[in-house]
């Protein structure tokens, strides 16, 4: 009897392990799931940029030099303008532009309005703010 007993414990031990071992290689199996898997863009940030494009973390363009250069770029047309100066701070965007003494009040003040319009126009994701001296 005893003997039966040990023989029927090794029996349902091996059948435990054949049973895990069952479910484990079925586990493992191809399962047509590398069709569901979905990769995120090769941007080095796991697709978050990707997948968030309007938001101002973007590597390409987030940096205050290429944007104060952007700020120049988008000034240099408009005759007038003598020297600029442009600082951050946060969301705030300061353009300091020194206008051409030989321009009248009128045309100061018109060069200053235009100045404005083109910089919020190419940065609208600052808060621009557009002084203007003799």
């Amino acid at each position: 009897m005893k003997k039966s007993i040990h023989s029927f414990s090794r029996f349902a031990v091996f059948m435990l392990l054949t049973a895990a071992f069952v479910f484990m290689v079925a586990g493992c199996g191809n399962s047509k799931q590398e069709n569901r898997l979905k990769t995120y863009g090769h941007d080095g940030y796991m697709g978050y940029s990707n997948s968030n494009p309007n938001l101002p973390n973007r590597y390409q363009y987030l940096n205050y030099d290429a944007d104060g250069k952007m700020v120049e770029q988008v000034l240099e047309p408009l005759t007038g303008i003598e020297h600029t100066q442009i600082y951050f701070n946060g969301t705030a965007l300061h353009v300091n532009i020194k206008v051409n003494k030989s321009l009248s009040d009128t045309q100061a003040e018109q060069l200053l309005a235009k100045a404005q319009s083109v910089v919020q126009y190419n940065m609208p994701r600052y808060d621009v703010h557009v002084e203007a001296k003799k």
